[in-house]
């Protein structure tokens, strides 16, 4: 049996959770959920009302969620600074995050969420899973914590948001270990 231990975002999620207005189902879940400080740059940004309220949402939730600083982060903010662009920067940093929790949690796996192409093509992880918006929001509805993953996409898609990708493709393995999971803490 997989013991998941924490949640690990990457900024696409919590955009489209945000012109879903469903950021709040990230809170159904039991595990403390880990924002890398490069991913909340991107993802916060204040020059669009999406960002603004993922701020917003992060600051409300501090208990449960949290910023978590990364030397990506820091790589990026020296970049940015300097004019600079700063690649790949959330996806280092997210691995930067989930192995620190893997190093110190033995017996523990971590999930990391995202939409982009690029989270593929990283390094694989032992003890993680690497699962898409859409397969997170299936696990959470098979699990009986949401209604309709449909409805979700349904709204960030209204909001100009593509979610095409995050209707399809689903691990049935990992999205079968997280439901039995979620079931087991939902009691």
């Amino acid at each position: 049996m997989k013991t998941y231990g924490l949640i690990v975002c990457d900024a696409s999620p919590l955009i489209t959770l945000a012109k879903a207005q469903a950021l709040d189902v990230l809170l159904r879940q039991p595990w403390p959920i880990r924002i890398p400080d490069a991913v909340y740059r991107e993802a916060a940004n204040e020059a669009h009302e999406d960002g603004v309220g993922i701020a917003k949402w992060v600051a409300a939730h501090d208990d449960r969620v949290q910023l978590t600083p990364t030397e990506a982060g820091i790589e990026q903010d020296i970049l940015l600074r300097s004019g600079a662009k700063a690649r790949n920067a959330g996806e280092n940093a997210a691995l930067e995050v989930i192995n620190r929790f893997l190093e110190k949690t033995p017996d523990l796996r971590a999930i990391l969420l995202y939409e982009d192409d690029d989270v593929r093509r990283l390094p694989v992880i032992d003890r993680a899973e690497i699962m898409t918006t859409g397969s997170f929001l299936f696990a959470l509805e098979r699990a009986g914590l949401i209604q309709s993953v449909d409805r979700i996409l349904d709204e960030a898609a209204n909001a100009g948001r593509n979610v095409e990708g995050q209707r399809g493709e689903r691990s049935e393995d990992s999205v079968r270990d997280l439901v039995d999971e979620l079931r087991r803490h939902r009691g």
